[in-house]
């Protein structure tokens, strides 16, 4: 499989130490290694437009699972992500590592995460002190 679900499972799998990649019933998936949640991509070969549908398994429990835009899931591995690797940093080196992450997530995907209409300071993680 090497569509659009793939694409950012494999995406959110790269987000090192937060995820990392596990192969699980025949797919290549990011595995959490907070809580050990599965995210597997979907075939949406069948579909007329990819919108990039993934399966959560929480906890890695298949009686636990939903699926979503994974788009939505990246964003919060982004946000997670540049708040685990910028502890310390100020508001403009976290802003530009987020923003980085954003075109790096495009330019790998084709699609767009959920964090563009966030203002800076809204982001969680992202807080700054005066």
């Amino acid at each position: 499989m090497n569509g659009l679900s793939q694409r950012i499972v494999s995406f959110i799998a790269e987000l090192l130490p937060i995820y990392t990649y596990q192969f699980a019933d025949g797919h290549d998936c990011a595995l959490s290694l907070i809580d050990g949640t599965l995210i597997m991509p979907l075939d949406e070969s069948h579909a007329e437009h990819e919108e990039g549908w993934v399966a959560v398994l929480w906890q890695g429990d298949s009686r636990k699972r939903c699926e979503t835009p994974g788009n939505l899931l990246a964003s919060q591995a982004i946000l997670r992500h540049v708040e685990l690797h910028g502890v310390g940093e100020p508001h403009d080196v976290l802003l530009a590592r987020r923003n980085e992450m954003i075109e790096c997530f495009r330019q790998l995907t084709g699609t767009t995460v959920c964090l563009e209409s966030i203002p800076p300071q809204a982001s969680a993680g992202l807080h700054h002190s005066t």
